[in-house]
């Protein structure tokens, strides 16, 4: 291949929008859309031009504005009080210790519940802000660092109050639209979950989801009637919406489909209701006002958020949709007109629709998408891409332009949803628990096997990518499947399940011993699931992609590998990022990452 023909693309444009994928797992988070009192400006956080910002837009049409940006931080949720106070939770370099910041109608930016240090972490759930705008119900371990309680906060002299607190993790999850009652969610780990309702006048704490096992229930706001609204997989494989009575704990059906319920929302008063559908990876919204019949729209791509206005007449959405951009649209519920408000940057071009099959696995068949390069038949390279979670889903589009580029240049992209995927049942996503390193791997071997043989496919070229714990898969394919891969890249994936649970941050220690193994009593199983134990039999070129702040997949992780492929003389190449964490939020960070992994691929993959 020629030098002119082996030049490193730029890296594509960065969105406008904060995408945030909402897939149901151990809370609800915060959302990066708030309308305004009125309903007339919708703001959203950007990532447009470095950490994230918060941007304004007319919700009848106009040029979005910078509304505020927090000095040195990357804005991440947003809540708009019906007193005209904006919120905004963000944090710096990466490192995941979230603060609260304010903007008062006036203009002002200050400080709400704020800590110094590394440890005090305050969250901002949607639904955070009381009807009357007077409290904003915040998550904090200011308590005790390995808990998380829920407290109310003044919104004008930052007075905390604790309504809930113990050995548990606790989110915020809504007011009722008489002000009376917060829901607080208490969460064991992502497919377990319980609410709760505060009264905030006599301290009265009410347990509503009682239940033995496993069960998920995340709030999803409250109706007009008071009854509590969740999503929900009581007496299902699949999640559905059901409606709480708060006083007698009586559970009826709202909605309930064959596929999962995989967010939703309601307005502050609870006339509106939206909610969306996970059809194979594809998003179909619904919803309700007034407690109408139900309508829907398909949307021909994946929604990220949902946020309604306080009279519940419009809702904003964000979509990644098929073939264009990602994309704030708007849908007025009383007439169902859907409309675009802003548009992301475009990527220089877009995939086409991937084929979904299904892949013969050991414990059921293993949904795939299946991109395939244009042009006349030939044998092409192909990269295995493995989603994040291991509770996430890959969806039916390529919203990053490394895979995008890499079709272009004649590989095809094989992106699974192995066991452990959320959007495919109870069953296939708690199959993972306490099994990393096992089930992953024979679903790993399965799809590898099925690459190999396919016809358009050269099993010579075959490589595999994933990040956080996709890296984890990645690293579980190269040390104990290395007979499939000509090269591999690894972005802040776990080596060592033993050093990742000694290093957990405190506060997620509790689950992750639910989730991933408990260190007193699997031990001996989690060093012979690690990776790390088969580093010796890595044969592929390997890069390495880490921020040196991750709190969730520390340093460590990727240092582990790195040190000893280099101890053994095989070829290894590291890439590390000073102040980024989990994720890479700099612009100039971005675009080192996708050329860096483009022309390392490109160099086995297509030399």
């Amino acid at each position: 291949m020629s030098s002119a023909a082996k030049r490193v693309p730029a890296a594509p444009p960065r969105p406008l929008i904060a995408f945030m994928f909402n897939t149901t797992r151990r809370y609800s988070g915060p959302a990066p859309l708030a309308f305004s009192p009125d309903g007339s400006t919708l703001a959203f956080v950007s990532p447009k031009d470095g950490p994230a910002v918060v941007c304004e837009v007319p919700v009848a049409g106009g040029e979005p504005r910078t509304s505020f940006a927090i000095e040195g931080a990357a804005a991440h949720g947003l809540s708009w009080s019906q007193s005209g106070d904006l919120y905004a939770t963000a944090h710096r370099g990466g490192t995941e210790r979230w603060q609260v910041y304010v903007r008062r109608p006036d203009g002002r930016v200050q400080d709400f519940a704020v800590s110094e240090g590394d440890r005090v972490q305050h969250h901002l759930s949607r639904y955070a802000t009381s009807p009357d705008g007077s409290l904003v119900a915040i998550s904090t371990n200011s308590r005790d660092a390995g808990d998380v309680d829920v407290a109310v906060v003044d919104a004008v002299t930052g007075r905390q109050r604790l309504v809930a607190s113990g050995p548990a993790w606790h989110v915020a999850g809504g007011w009722s639209p008489d002000g009376r009652w917060l829901c607080v969610m208490r969460v064991a780990q992502n497919t377990d979950q319980d609410l709760l309702a505060v009264d905030l006048d006599s301290g009265e704490l009410a347990e509503l989801t009682a239940h033995t096992g496993e069960m998920q229930n995340v709030p999803a706001g409250w109706l007009a009637d008071g009854r509590l609204l969740a999503i929900t997989n009581n007496g299902s494989e699949f999640l559905h919406l059901e409606a709480i009575d708060v006083h007698s704990g009586d559970r009826r059906v709202y909605d309930r489909t064959d596929w999962d319920v995989e967010l939703a929302t309601t307005s502050a008063d609870g006339r509106g209701v939206v909610w969306s559908i996970n059809e194979d990876g594809y998003s179909r919204l619904r919803w309700r006002l007034d407690g109408g019949a139900a309508e829907e729209l398909a949307t021909d791509g994946t929604v990220g958020d949902i946020v309604l206005s306080h009279d519940g007449s419009r809702c904003a959405y964000t979509l990644s949709p098929i073939g264009r951009p990602v994309e704030i649209r708007v849908l007025d519920l009383t007439g169902g007109q859907d409309r675009l408000l802003v548009r992301g940057e475009a990527l220089p071009r877009y995939p086409p629709r991937p084929e979904s099959i299904r892949i013969p696995g050991t414990e059921g068949d293993i949904p795939c998408y299946v991109y395939r390069p244009a042009g006349p038949a030939r044998r092409f390279p192909a990269v295995l891409v493995v989603h994040g979670g291991p509770e996430g889903q890959s969806r039916p589009q390529l919203t990053h332009g490394l895979s995008a580029a890499l079709l272009d240049k004649g590989v095809a992209i094989v992106v699974p949803n192995i066991h452990g995927s959320t959007g495919f049942g109870k069953s296939w996503q708690t199959r993972i628990h306490r099994d990393w390193g096992g089930i992953d791997l024979a679903d790993l071997r399965s799809i590898a096997g099925w690459m190999r043989t396919q016809p358009d496919f050269d099993p010579e070229r075959l490589a595999v990518y994933g990040g956080s714990y996709g890296g984890f898969a990645t690293l579980t394919c190269v040390t104990r499947l290395p007979e499939y891969w000509c090269c591999a890249v690894d972005v802040y994936g776990p080596s060592n399940l033993v050093t990742m649970l000694e290093n957990d941050p405190p506060n997620w220690r509790r689950w992750n011993k639910l989730w991933i193994g408990d260190l007193e009593t699997d031990r001996e199983k989690l060093i012979a699931r690690s990776p790390i134990t088969y580093i010796d039999n890595v044969r592929c070129p390997l890069l390495v992609i880490q921020g040196d702040n991750d709190p969730r997949v520390p340093r460590e992780e990727s240092d582990q590998v790195v040190e000893r492929l280099r101890a053994l003389g095989r070829p290894v190449e590291y890439l590390t990022f000073e102040g980024e964490g989990h994720g890479f939020s700099r612009r100039e960070n971005q675009v080192l990452v996708h050329e860096r992994t483009t022309e390392f691929l490109e160099r086995y993959l297509l030399d």
